[in-house]
């Protein structure tokens, strides 16, 4: 049984404080809000030694040492303190025992064992506390009964948690790291060290102690709470995040616009459980959005893999596995959760997980005075082991604004702004999906707008707001087609229009019908290279005759990673790698590589840049082109009117601004072919360039 404490000494045991932090035992089998709410009734009547001897925990010899310590003991220590101290139990064995036999000390009888207060004052309180409806504690501090000190310590002591001398203790950096220190500031936690996947986390705060369910959560790890005194805690949160931290108020802040989280107050238990299934999907959610935005990501795939979820970041074009972003036993906890959090967010059927679905939403980040809007595209598809998703990140600090930023070589630029300053016509941007023909497009309309035109655009979706366009966004369900809205533009004036994509036959009908009525029409097509749209848009079933009158132009184009400017260092490239792009190693260029950084986030790479081909027919291009003349022939025929991608890239190698180990890597072969057949050492045509002429000329031998 655990003695009364001896009377008149009320001093505070000075080796209490300075014993060592507990080894980390397992984390409690309930949550931790579930322990704070623990039953306090003594059903079974048994004492905590009792009931460990009786499980087989303690045995009677090791009972009959720890009670002879604890009488010891200057100040009074609770036997469950002592025997976590000493190493002979943990916290989570002694809370598995006391919630079987729904018994936990009552913080009255630890009061009154503790000396801190009489059994009458006790009586006192309890009627007083049946008067007011108030919790315990609360009533003893309101009469002054008891130093809050006092009730703070044998608080601890009813929920088993050890205290710590957090001044003596050496604080594990690592430890520190898995929370922000903005978080934990706030919640008054700090992560002490980390042993065998338990992490010990220390706190001021009883009633605090469910916020140790997200840590947790967030970590990844399981958690060992001990009690620290606030002056104690303050000082280690200096010690582990630094005294002069930014206010907290400039954390990164997240609001998610027209979020329709339950409310909190809906009555009902399985409502209230989903509640708070909903509040840590969502913290989850915003820590992958603001880490996308973090690290400049494109894209966020959400990916289940049967006994794992998949985290992966598309940055500059390239998909990264998250290293330590989200724990991967919170991910697949939460998996669920996180789905339908996201197609709450993006107004999608969360009961539908047998269809594709998608939609998007918006949200507001607020991070060093500065406020921005981002859009985010959801896109969910079933799978065998759950619904995939995809987020696309559309961040307005990309949104471009002039061509001549986007890095094209300038005579590429200035030949592509000669056609789309051109007062009618068609115009086109091809490559796969990603290489960034949007910005090509929103910076091509930006260089050339001034107040005397009237720009009109038709998108899916709207990626970038600019004032002084007319966006219009694709929305099929209600009719609003890309077709649809080029006849409407027809009647409201314009004197450019740009459509998202011509992707469909009515569509490349009123695109084609546009550009003949004395509009300058602007669309973007997926192809592999410039000459490829001819036969794209023939699928489509645009006649000859309109391609050959109305096409003025196309650019193909891929995206290349840039060097990182800031830990750019020369190198000598793979020699395999430049026989492939030059035939052999060239003279007058200048390597550089990025060796990593944490600009980069150690890839090397920081940023994109692009390089194209751009295709302006000539005469004798639109004159096969209406013969019906095969695809060989008039590619033949356009290398002469194309200025070639190699033009484009050499100043780009020569310079250093990216690797010919991404030009490999990206450019489709028969750019690098054409690379290597103008760059290289021989330039004279190959065999297949010779026969592509051969069928040129008998192409015009034909006649029409």
């Amino acid at each position: 049984m655990d003695p009364p404490r001896p009377k008149g000494r009320e001093t505070r045991n000075p080796g209490a404080a300075a014993r060592p932090l507990p080894r980390a035992g397992s984390a409690m089998p309930v949550s931790f809000a579930q322990a704070s709410r623990a039953p306090t009734g003594a059903v079974t009547g048994l004492r905590l030694g009792e009931i460990l001897v009786r499980d087989g925990l303690l045995s009677p010899a090791q009972l009959a040492e720890a009670l002879a310590l604890q009488a010891t003991q200057e100040t009074y220590l609770p036997l469950g303190q002592l025997l976590i101290a000493h190493g002979l139990a943990t916290p989570a064995t002694i809370t598995a025992a006391l919630t079987r036999h729904a018994r936990r000390a009552r913080l009255g009888d630890l009061l009154v064992r503790a000396g801190a207060l009489t059994a009458e004052q006790l009586a006192v309180a309890l009627d007083t506390q049946r008067a007011r409806g108030a919790r315990l504690g609360e009533t003893l501090l309101g009469l002054g009964l008891v130093p809050r000190a006092e009730l703070v310590r044998l608080l601890w002591a009813q929920l088993n948690v050890p205290p710590a001398d957090l001044d003596a203790a050496t604080l594990d950096p690592a430890a520190a790291r898995l929370l922000n220190r903005h978080y934990a500031r706030r919640h008054r936690v700090l992560p002490v060290a980390v042993r065998d996947g338990t992490l010990t986390v220390a706190l001021d705060d009883p009633d605090a102690l469910a916020v140790l369910d997200e840590v947790a959560l967030a970590t990844g790890h399981r958690v060992q709470p001990v009690a620290a005194t606030p002056a104690a805690l303050d000082r280690a949160l200096d010690r582990a995040y630094g005294p002069d931290g930014p206010p907290l108020e400039a954390e990164p802040r997240l609001e998610l616009l027209e979020d329709p989280l339950e409310d909190p107050e809906t009555p009902g238990a399985r409502r209230r459980l989903r509640y708070r299934c909903q509040l840590r999907a969502d913290e989850l959610v915003r820590r992958l959005l603001l880490r996308a935005v973090s690290l400049g990501a494109s894209d966020i795939h959400l990916e289940p893999l049967g006994d794992r979820v998949a985290l992966r970041f598309r940055v500059d074009g390239v998909l990264q596995e998250a290293d330590g972003d989200v724990p991967p036993r919170a991910l697949l906890e939460s998996a669920r959760e996180i789905v339908s959090r996201l197609k709450i967010l993006a107004q999608l059927d969360i009961a539908e997980r047998r269809r594709p679905q998608s939609g998007g939403f918006r949200a507001r980040l607020t991070r060093g005075g500065e406020t921005l809007t981002f859009n985010f595209r959801v896109s969910v598809v079933p799978g065998y082991w759950g619904e995939h998703v995809v987020v696309r990140v559309l961040d307005p600090r990309l949104a471009p604004r002039s061509l001549h930023r986007v890095g094209f070589s300038p005579a590429l630029a200035e030949a592509w702004l000669r056609l789309v300053r051109r007062p009618t016509g068609l115009v086109l941007v091809t490559g796969p999906t990603g290489s960034g023909k949007s910005t090509t497009l929103y910076a091509s309309l930006n260089t050339i707008y001034r107040p005397a035109i009237k720009v009109v655009t038709a998108e899916d979706p709207i990626e970038y707001v600019y004032e002084h366009f007319s966006q219009s966004e694709v929305n099929p369900r209600t009719g609003n087609t890309f077709a649809a809205y080029v006849r409407a533009f027809l009647r409201h004036d314009p004197e450019i229009i740009m459509i998202g994509e011509i992707r469909d036959e009515e569509t490349a009908e009123m695109a084609f019908r546009a550009a003949q009525t004395g509009h300058l029409l602007l669309s973007t097509l997926h192809t592999n290279d410039a000459v490829g749209a001819v036969p794209r848009l023939l699928d489509l079933g645009v006649d000859r005759n309109l391609v050959t009158a109305s096409l003025l132009g196309v650019l193909s184009q891929r995206l290349l990673r840039a060097v990182c400017a800031r830990c750019a260092e020369p190198y000598q490239p793979d020699p395999h790698v430049l026989r492939e792009l030059f035939g052999a190693p060239p003279a007058g260029y200048r390597w550089r590589r990025g060796r990593g950084c944490a600009h980069c986030h150690g890839t090397g790479y920081r940023g994109r840049i692009p390089a194209g081909e751009l295709w302006e027919p000539s005469e004798r291009d639109r004159l096969l082109i209406a013969k019906g003349a095969p695809l060989a022939a008039l590619a033949a025929s356009a290398r002469a009117s194309t200025l070639s991608a190699a033009e484009d890239l050499e100043d780009k190698l020569r310079l250093g601004l990216t690797t010919p180990e991404e030009v490999v890597r990206t450019l489709p072969y028969a750019w690098l072919v054409e690379f290597r057949r103008t760059r290289g050492p021989a330039a004279e045509p190959e065999a297949g360039d010779a026969e592509a002429l051969a069928v040129t000329a008998a192409a015009d031998a034909a006649g029409p």
